[in-house]
């Protein structure tokens, strides 16, 4: 079994990478000064409780459709070995838009426990470009590298994309779960900080009751209670920053907050 899945609905906390070689935003600081923000960030969720780790090059916009530009993937490789040499709990990578091939590769060679793709098994549009489907070169690669180990999350009608043709979510996640053979899905809200409709989290847990559904965006303490009796787990981003603005740093109060709030859904008192 994965080590994701050794904890009962485990909460992803997001590391939010600044800009990296090769994006538009970058400003030419030294990659040492980007992994600092990095462990720091690392550091702040660890100390909040979090179960995982998942770092991400979420400052590079405007994204690539694709391939992400090679000093851009080496920035992350670094800054991803990093963060899981310096933490016990489980770590992965995303790369945006969707070079699905690039994570499982990063996450084969330096050890990391899963992958976040957004374009699984549909034909998406996003505000960045289309998205083709990489279920079936990743699910070939992964089987070709033997790395079974990796466990991929992959996002459902995910923000800032559009299914063409228009299909129900219902439709996606089966194939994205029995065709796709995806080890979980993700369900996110419109946009970031966006939550996805609960009743949407009913509808698929009843259609799909032993998949495991994580939430993508969106969840606060106050909202724990009503969305963690139905999903799987959620990952976490704006609201672990300082005053829940997604461009600020994590803050580690917000962490244990939110963390108490899973640990009393979970059982495990306060």
């Amino acid at each position: 079994m994965s080590r994701l899945w050794e904890t009962k609905k485990p909460i992803i906390g997001m590391v939010h990478l600044p800009p990296l070689p090769g994006s538009p935003g970058y400003g030419g600081e030294p990659l040492e000064e980007i992994v600092r923000f990095a462990l720091q960030e690392a550091e702040a969720l660890r100390e909040g409780g979090v179960d995982a780790i998942l770092v991400e090059n979420f400052h590079d916009y405007p994204y690539p459709t694709g391939k992400v530009p090679i000093p851009t993937l080496i920035a992350a490789a670094v800054a991803a070995y990093r963060v899981k040499e310096a933490v016990d709990i489980p770590v992965g990578v995303n790369l945006l838009f969707n070079d699905a091939e690039d994570e499982l590769y990063l996450a084969w060679c330096l050890g990391l426990d899963f992958i976040r793709v957004e374009g699984f098994v549909d034909l998406l549009l996003s505000d960045m470009g289309p998205l083709p489907p990489a279920a079936p070169d990743l699910m070939r690669l992964r089987r070709s590298l033997g790395a079974e180990g990796v466990t991929i999350l992959a996002d459902v009608q995910g923000k800032y994309t559009h299914v063409v043709p228009a299909r129900d979510v219902l439709d996606s996640a089966r194939d994205a779960l029995e065709r796709g053979r995806a080890d979980a899905v993700i369900i996110t809200g419109a946009r970031t900080g966006q939550a996805a409709p609960l009743e949407l989290l009913r509808r698929l847990k009843e259609e799909f009751p032993d998949a495991r559904i994580l939430l993508g965006s969106g969840i606060t303490p106050a909202s724990v209670p009503e969305l963690l009796a139905v999903a799987d787990g959620a990952i976490v981003g704006s609201y672990f920053k300082r005053d829940g603005d997604v461009h600020n740093p994590v803050d580690p109060d917000r962490v244990r907050e939110l963390m108490a709030a899973v640990r009393h859904v979970r059982g495990e008192g306060r």
